[in-house]
C-alpha cells in the first residue's frame, strides 16, 4: 500500500470548530459535486463525503488492484493504529505496496470531507476510512457510489461517457411522444399517460436491460401503452422486485451496467415511450447496508430496511443525499418521471417537498408519481398534489424547507408542509374498490366505487401491481376472481382464513395452468381430484369440471372489466406486465440475501415468516423462474388475442377521445339492484357514456339506465363483442338511436359499453 500523505492519528485532535460552514448553494454544481467525480480528460478524480460532524479524519483509499471485500490486511492495520493511538504513524505501519493509495480528504465543516485532483484510472475501485475521535476506524463504500460491484465491497469509479444518446430528438423536446409535467406544443400531458409496469428480472428469461429491449419491441408493436414503469434497479445483491436497494445511485449489476440501462431507455424512446424509473426513498434493504457507519443517515429500523434520518440531528445532507439520488435518475439516465415507493413511510413531508422541489428546478420536464399510502383522510390523501399555489423561488422554498425541519428537531413546531407537488398519486382507493370484490364477492360496494371514480382524475389508476398480485400469493387478476367463483377457499385446508386463500390460490393456479396447456381435458376425474387434493383441497370437497370452465370464463371477462374501468377514467392510467394480453403466470415477490442460502439451511426465521405471510418460497432461484413473462405456454392462444383486441380497441378510443382522456365527469349513475354504475364524460364538446355491469345478469334487449341523459346517443364500444371473447350481447347494429325512452340495452355480465351523444 501507497501512502501519499504521511499523517499521524493524535489521539488528542479534535475537530477544528472554527472551520467555516458551508453557505446555501443547492445549485446544480453542488448537486453533482458529491461522490467521485471522475474527469475522464485528466485521469482524476474529486472525492466529497457526508459523514459525522465530529469525525476526527477521512482517508479514500484507491485500490486498483484491490479485493472486492472489505476484509484485506488494510482493516486489521487500520485497527492497530486505532489501537496504539497518536505514537503511530501510517506510513510506519503499512508496508511498501502498488496495490492500493491512501489520500486525505479536507475536513470543510458540516461533516463535508472533500479531496481534489486524485490520480485515478477509469474503473478504479474506491473506500472510504473513517476515523473518529476515540479512534475507532470504520471502511465503507460509497454512500453516492454510482457503480458497485459487490454491495459489501469497494466502489467503483464511475465515467459518465460511458453511452452516446441516439434519440435526441426526444431529449429536445421534438418528439410529439413525449409525455411532460406541463407540456406545452408538442409534448404532451399526464393524461396521456397509459403504463405499463414492468420488472426487468421477468420481462425475459435472461432478465437483463439488454433482453428487455425485446419486451420493448412488443409493447410500442400493440401500441397500447405510451410509457414503461421500471421496478427498481437500485443495487442490491441479486435480481429481484428492486425495494432492498442499497446503493441509491448505483444500478444492479445482476441486470446489466449503466451504459446498458441508458441503452434501453434511449430505445424505449425511440419506439415512442416514455420511461418512469420508480426508486425508494422511504427505506434501505436489509443486505449491504454501511450507512450507520458512515454517518448521521439513518434513524432506526423500520418495516423493510433501516428508515432515513430525514428530521433528526445533522439531517440536512441526508434530505440533499436523496434529493440527489432522484436529480441522478432524472438527468443520468433521461427518465421522463420518476414514481416515489410509499412516499408515507419515509415520515417527512418535507424530505417530499423537497424532492419535488429539486426535481421542478432542475429537470422541470420530468413528471413525478408518489405511492401515496396515507388514505385515512381525504385531505391528507389529496394533498401530495397540489402545488403551484404554494411555490416559491428554489432558493425560499429549500430555505422554508429547512426551516420547518428545524423547527421540528427542536420541537419549535409540528407543522409540515402544504402542497408537496407531486404531478400524480396511485389510486389505492379506487384499485380496492375493484379488487376487493374479486376475493369477497358479497361486498362490492358501488357508493365507494362512484366516489373513488369522482376523485380519481388526477390520480394513477390501476386494478392491480406487482404488490397485489406478488404479496398477496402471487396469482394474476383473474386467478384471483376463479378462486370465489369457485368457493375454494372454503374448500381448501389451512389453519386460518390467510393459510385457507393461499392454499385456494394454489389450486386456482393449478387448474388455470391445467386448462391451459390442454392436460385438465385428459385428465380423468379421479385425477382430478386427487391432483387437487394433493395440493390442499379438502378430502370430502369435489370440483365440477364443467363449472370450472364456466368459473374461469366469468373470471377472465372480470379482469377485463377492471381494466376497462380504469382505462374509461380520465388521467393516468396503468396496468401490469402482461395484463393487455392475460398473461396467467405468477408474478412472486423473490430475493436472496448475500448470506441467504446459509440462513435457509438452519431454517431462518425470517424466510419462513415470509413464506407464511405469502404462501410460496421467496427465494430468487425458486420464485424467479415461476414469474417470467409468458412461462405459461397455452395450446389455444385465442384468449391472448381477444384480450390484446379489446385493449388494443379500447385504447385506441381513449387516445383519440379527449373527453375519456383529460374530460369532467358530469354525473354518475347507480344501479344497486343489478350491480351497474355508470359515469358520463364531457370535455365541453362531446359526451361519452361509459356503462360498467359487476353483476352476474345477462340483459338481453330489456335493460336500461334509471335517469339516462337527454339526448340520442350510440354505442362505440362493447367489452362483450365476439371478437374480444364475450358474448356478443352488442347494440352497436340497432337502427335507432338510444334515447332515454328508448333505451333496451344488450348488456352482458362483467362487461363494459361504452355511448356516444350524437
Amino acid at each position: 500500500m501507497k501512502i501519499t500523505a504521511d499523517y499521524t492519528i493524535n489521539r488528542q485532535q479534535r475537530v477544528n470548530n472554527n472551520v467555516k460552514k458551508p453557505s446555501f448553494q443547492r445549485n446544480w454544481a453542488e448537486h453533482a459535486s458529491w461522490g467521485a467525480k471522475y474527469i475522464k480528460e485528466t485521469g482524476k478524480a474529486d472525492f466529497k463525503l457526508f459523514t459525522f460532524p465530529d469525525m476526527k479524519k477521512v482517508f479514500v483509499e484507491i485500490g486498483n488492484k484491490a479485493e472486492s471485500k472489505f476484509g484485506n490486511l488494510w482493516e486489521k492495520v487500520a485497527t492497530l493504529i486505532a489501537v496504539q493511538g497518536s505514537a503511530f504513524s501510517i506510513e510506519k505501519a503499512i508496508a511498501s505496496d502498488d496495490n492500493t493509495s491512501v489520500y486525505p480528504l479536507e475536513n470543510k465543516g458540516d461533516g463535508i470531507f472533500e479531496a481534489q485532483g486524485i490520480p485515478v484510472q477509469e474503473n478504479a475501485q474506491y473506500r472510504y476510512i473513517l476515523i473518529n475521535q476515540d479512534n475507532t476506524v470504520n471502511i465503507v463504500k460509497d454512500p453516492y457510489s454510482k457503480q458497485q460491484p459487490n454491495i459489501k465491497g469497494w466502489s467503483e469509479i464511475y465515467n459518465p461517457d460511458n453511452y452516446e444518446w441516439k434519440n435526441t430528438d426526444w431529449l429536445e423536446g421534438k418528439d410529439p411522444r413525449r409525455i411532460v409535467r406541463k407540456p406545452e406544443e408538442p409534448l404532451r400531458g399526464l393524461e396521456n399517460l397509459i403504463i405499463e409496469e414492468i420488472n426487468i428480472p421477468t420481462v425475459t428469461e435472461e432478465g437483463t436491460f439488454k433482453s428487455a429491449k425485446s419486451h420493448i419491441d412488443k409493447v410500442a408493436e400493440r401500441g397500447i401503452a405510451t410509457a414503461v414503469e421500471i421496478l427498481p434497479v437500485e443495487n442490491t445483491f441479486s435480481k429481484q422486485w428492486g425495494y432492498d436497494g442499497v446503493d441509491k445511485f448505483a444500478v444492479n449489476g445482476n441486470l446489466g451496467t449503466a451504459a446498458e440501462l441508458k441503452e434501453l431507455i434511449d430505445y424505449a424512446h425511440g419506439k415512442g415511450l416514455n420511461v418512469i424509473m420508480d426508486m425508494v426513498p422511504n427505506h434501505m434493504g436489509p443486505d449491504g447496508d454501511f450507512l450507520s457507519k458512515t454517518g448521521p443517515y439513518e434513524k432506526g429500523p423500520g418495516r423493510f430496511g433501516s428508515l432515513f434520518n430525514y428530521e433528526g440531528p445533522n439531517n440536512r445532507y441526508v434530505r440533499d443525499w436523496m434529493a440527489n439520488a432522484a436529480l441522478w435518475w432524472a438527468n443520468e439516465f433521461k427518465v421522463d418521471g420518476i414514481r416515489f415507493d410509499m412516499t408515507g413511510d419515509c415520515d417527512s413531508d418535507y424530505l417530499l417537498k423537497q424532492l419535488v422541489s429539486e426535481v421542478n428546478e432542475h429537470n422541470p420536464n420530468v413528471f413525478l408519481i408518489a405511492e401515496e399510502g396515507r388514505i385515512d383522510s381525504e385531505n391528507s390523501y389529496y394533498k401530495g398534489t397540489i402545488y403551484d399555489k404554494f411555490k416559491l423561488s428554489h432558493e425560499n422554498e429549500l430555505k422554508m424547507i429547512d426551516d420547518g425541519v428545524d423547527n421540528i428537531l427542536h420541537k419549535r413546531s409540528t407543522l409540515v408542509p402544504d402542497g408537496l407537488g407531486f404531478d400524480s398519486e396511485w389510486d389505492f382507493k379506487l384499485m380496492h374498490t375493484l379488487k376487493d370484490p374479486l376475493s369477497k364477492p358479497f361486498t362490492f360496494n358501488i357508493d365507494a366505487l362512484d366516489s373513488n371514480i369522482w376523485n380519481s382524475k388526477h390520480r394513477t389508476k390501476f386494478a392491480l401491481s406487482h404488490d397485489e398480485i406478488g404479496n398477496y400469493d402471487g396469482t394474476r387478476l383473474a386467478v384471483k376472481a376463479l378462486i370465489p367463483e369457485l368457493d375454494l377457499v372454503n374448500k381448501s385446508k389451512g389453519n386460518n382464513d390467510i393459510e385457507k386463500w393461499q392454499t385456494a390460490a394454489k389450486v386456482a393456479q393449478w387448474l388455470v395452468e391445467k386448462m391451459l396447456t390442454g392436460e385438465f381435458d385428459e385428465m380423468s376425474m379421479e385425477e382430478l381430484h386427487r391432483q387437487a387434493k394433493e395440493i390442499g383441497l379438502k378430502d370430502n370437497e369435489h370440483l365440477s369440471p364443467k363449472k370450472i370452465k364456466v368459473a374461469f370464463e366469468t373470471a377472465k371477462a372480470k379482469q377485463k372489466l377492471c381494466l376497462g374501468t380504469i382505462m374509461t377514467i380520465p388521467g393516468p392510467k396503468m396496468y401490469f406486465q402482461g395484463d393487455d394480453e392475460m398473461d396467467l403466470s405468477t408474478f412472486k415477490f423473490f430475493r436472496e440475501l448475500s448470506d441467504e442460502k446459509e440462513k435457509r439451511a438452519v431454517n431462518d426465521p425470517d424466510t419462513l415468516k415470509q413464506y407464511k405471510e405469502k404462501g410460496y418460497d421467496t427465494l430468487e432461484e425458486i420464485a424467479r423462474p415461476q414469474s417470467i413473462l409468458g412461462r405459461i405456454k397455452p395450446i389455444d392462444t385465442t384468449y391472448i388475442q381477444e384480450t390484446k383486441d379489446y385493449m388494443k380497441g379500447l385504447t385506441d378510443l381513449v387516445k383519440r377521445t379527449p373527453a375519456l382522456q383529460k374530460g369532467e365527469i358530469k354525473s354518475t349513475i347507480k344501479d344497486y339492484n343489478h350491480k351497474v354504475h355508470a359515469h358520463i364524460l364531457s370535455d365541453g364538446n362531446e359526451e361519452y357514456m361509459v356503462i360498467k355491469n359487476f353483476g352476474d345478469r345477462f340483459h338481453s334487449k330489456e335493460y336500461g339506465v334509471e335517469n339516462f341523459p337527454d339526448g340520442e346517443w350510440k354505442e362505440v364500444f362493447n367489452g362483450d363483442e365476439k371478437k374480444y371473447g364475450g358474448s356478443g350481447y352488442i347494440n352497436s347494429d340497432r337502427e335507432t338511436p338510444i334515447t332515454r325512452n328508448n333505451q333496451g340495452l344488450n348488456l352482458a355480465p362483467n362487461s363494459l359499453l361504452i355511448l356516444k351523444k350524437i
